[in-house]
């Protein structure tokens, strides 16, 4: 069977048609394949991560991603997982890169729950950078690092960054013994911190039985205070009488001091005194006389 040219070109085209649209299925990682379920998983950063992206559990694919859309202020990005594949409703999904030449994927890590993921669930994922964009951020921050160092290197003199040197070596020390310190001190310390907890429960233990005591004992307590309070008003009345007594004593003392009244007189009157004294001294050499003489005075008849 002879071919004309005419047809042998048309079969040609046809083939190189079937190898491009072949091509392009593969490139955009088309699959045909039925899926079994399909998420939702939202981010806030989606840098570089494409559709038709791979989804991976430990560098196997399980799936691609579909769709991209804003949700608000997040990203919800649509996925597709193969028939067959378990995913823990606790996994994390994490963007990262696939390759060196700065493809990206979604990593998912497997949870522990038992509970899976089913067609239409949701998931909130995280963004994980590469070394580029890390070395890229890295970049401002060194050369701000170096300038720093730059200006201290012109504005401190040799012994001054010698003294800087010193005192960071000081506090490294330092940190290093406190470090040792405290690996040997470890039981001492957990058994201080052990004796304080005790010491705060016991705290808080007897605080209680305090309020127990308090809220058994209140009629008590207000019976007693209500005793105090009236023991109180008679200690004050008392105390009211003895100044007012004390007083009276006072203005009896400046009137005997003045020589007002028979004690008055009697203290400050010296004649009346010397009189008193010899009527005294008369009295007593009477009642001598009297008990010497008595029929002088008393006359006993006897009929």
């Amino acid at each position: 069977m002879n071919l004309t040219n005419e047809t042998k070109i048309g079969i040609a085209v046809f083939l190189a048609g079937i190898i491009f649209v072949v091509g392009v299925i593969f490139l955009k990682g088309i699959d045909f394949r039925s899926r079994d379920y399909k998420l939702t998983i939202y981010y806030n950063n989606v840098n570089g991560l494409t559709k038709g992206s791979p989804l991976t559990i430990g560098g196997l694919i399980i799936g691609k991603v579909e769709d991209m859309r804003l949700a608000g202020n997040t990203i919800a990005v649509g996925v597709a997982i193969d028939k067959g594949v378990l995913i823990s409703k606790d996994s994390k999904a994490f963007i990262k890169s696939s390759s060196i030449m700065g493809g990206k994927q979604i990593a998912f890590t497997p949870g522990m729950t038992n509970e899976t993921l089913q067609n239409g669930d949701t998931l909130t994922g995280s963004y994980e950078a590469d070394l580029t964009e890390l070395t890229s951020t890295l970049s401002p921050i060194s050369t701000n690092v170096l300038g720093i160092l730059e200006r201290v290197n012109t504005t401190f003199d040799e012994p001054t960054r010698r003294n800087i040197q010193s005192t960071l070596l000081d506090i490294s020390r330092a940190a290093k013994e406190l470090q040792t310190m405290v690996r040997q001190q470890g039981g001492n310390i957990d058994y201080a911190v052990g004796n304080f907890s005790e010491f705060s429960k016991e705290l808080t233990l007897f605080a209680k039985q305090l309020d127990t005591l308090a809220t058994t004992q209140r009629g008590n307590i207000d019976e007693s205070v209500k005793s105090i309070r009236v023991m109180a008003r008679t200690m004050e009345e008392s105390a009211g009488r003895f100044g007012e007594a004390s007083k009276s004593l006072d203005n009896v003392f400046k009137k005997v001091e003045r020589g007002e009244g028979t004690l008055g007189k009697l203290m400050n009157d010296e004649k009346l005194y010397q009189h008193l004294d010899s009527l005294v001294l008369n009295l007593n050499d009477l009642v001598k006389d009297v008990k010497l003489n008595p029929k002088r005075y008393v006359n006993v008849s006897v009929f």
